[in-house]
């Protein structure tokens, strides 16, 4: 499996000059961004006149609960690994505290407008789990405005570090081949809801029974949706295989990299799988690595959802940081550049605006989750061809045989 693009590099990491000097302009460009505030979810208002029923919160709108969060270090002693893994999760209404800082550096930070630092969990739980996994080159909080909108609406929601395939790795020469980087992606699934709940299970942590070890899904962006698809159903390379971990009961692939994953294994994703891809996306295209996936994977529902004009940063919190720059006072000129790089593929006019594609990409992940992962049928409302009618900026597919 080879030439994974990433969610913000936008390339493999290979350990080749001219991918190291990608990195760096990366690393540069993550530099400034994570020196900006104001991530946080996307406003959002609902284009569709679905009902929604008694009891049930509407997936486009932020959910009943507040966000807190949290850094934790877990270390897989059988790989030698040790993994940051930021986790965000319900608290109840009205809780006040310190915004979330996601910081690459001490002076390097996002202030979440939306989560707080350190709070304590709402006690309602067992709450259900998902797992988010950033594409090549990425860090574990690049698409903030989703795992934020997924713990408003009652999930915990946790991302590490793919640690060997991280901006951070690329600026400091670390990054691994993209065999091992698949191997290691792969354990460090399995390894997090391992990790995760042990502390569910045990007493005297934040999570302690807060997760409920029968509900557990898995989305990711590019590379990560890759990852997602070879959590639940394998893969093998010249370096070994990983196994298909049972646990996971659903996906969503957001603009996932598939196109060096065998027919075989596609196929052997038999959770329900909803992949979400821009019309506008020239990284991980629908044609090479969205529809293939439609055509092959096996679990039901299976849905293929095109954003018309997205494209492939439209799944990322970029368009915020570019927003940012005219804000900040001498601001380096290769900076600006590598941070406008990266939003060409999201922000400029002609895209689907951002608000838009993350209020279409929180609306269909949550109604998602909830009816395949947290058991609350009444979401499937969303998932519909013929809720989609009444969106003319996207496109859904649906199987259910």
């Amino acid at each position: 499996m080879k030439h994974a693009p990433g969610p913000f590099a936008c390339e493999r990491i290979a350990m080749t000059n001219r991918s190291r000097s990608l990195s760096m302009v990366v690393g540069l460009m993550l530099a400034a961004a994570l020196t900006l505030s104001a991530c946080g979810g996307s406003s959002s208002s609902s284009s569709s006149n679905t009902t929604v029923p008694e009891g049930f919160t509407d997936p486009s709108a932020a959910g009943a609960y507040g966000v807190g969060y949290q850094t934790i270090q877990i270390v897989d002693t059988v790989r030698n690994r040790p993994l940051t893994v930021d986790v965000w999760y319900p608290i109840a209404s009205g809780t006040t505290g310190t915004p979330a800082r996601y910081s690459l550096l001490p002076t390097a930070y996002i202030d979440s407008t939306t989560a707080i630092g350190n709070a304590p969990i709402a006690t309602d739980g067992p709450f259900p789990l998902v797992i988010y996994s950033h594409g090549s080159g990425g860090l574990r909080f690049v698409s903030s405005f989703l795992t934020e909108r997924l713990a408003s609406q009652g999930f915990v929601v946790a991302a590490a570090d793919h640690t060997g395939n991280t901006a951070t790795d690329g600026i400091l020469g670390t990054s691994v081949t993209p065999d091992q980087n698949e191997i290691n992606r792969t354990g460090d699934i399995s390894f997090e809801i391992d990790s995760l709940l042990a502390k569910s299970a045990g007493t005297g942590d934040f999570l302690s029974g807060a997760i409920d070890p029968a509900r557990i899904g898995i989305t990711g962006h590019s590379y990560g949706g890759f990852t997602s698809f070879a959590s639940v159903g394998g893969m093998t390379n010249p370096l070994g295989s990983s196994k298909p971990d049972p646990r996971i009961k659903a996906v969503v692939a957001l603009s996932p990299y598939t196109r060096d994953m065998s027919d075989a294994e596609l196929a052997a994703d038999k959770v329900p799988t909803l992949i979400l891809v821009g019309t506008k996306d020239t990284t991980t295209p629908s044609a090479t690595d969205s529809v293939r996936p439609f055509s092959l994977v096996t679990g039901r529902p299976l849905e293929l959802v095109e954003l018309i004009n997205a494209g492939h940063q439209s799944f990322t919190d970029v368009c915020a940081y570019q927003k940012q720059l005219a804000k900040l006072p001498a601001v380096p000129a290769p900076v600006v550049n590598a941070i406008n790089v990266q939003a060409v593929e999201a922000c400029p006019a002609e895209f689907m605006p951002i608000d838009r594609a993350h209020e279409v990409t929180n609306t269909l992940a949550v109604a998602f989750f909830q009816t395949y992962v947290a058991g609350k049928p009444g979401y499937k409302n969303w998932l519909t061809v013929a809720w989609a009618a009444d969106q003319p900026d996207i496109k859904v597919q649906v199987k259910t045989k």
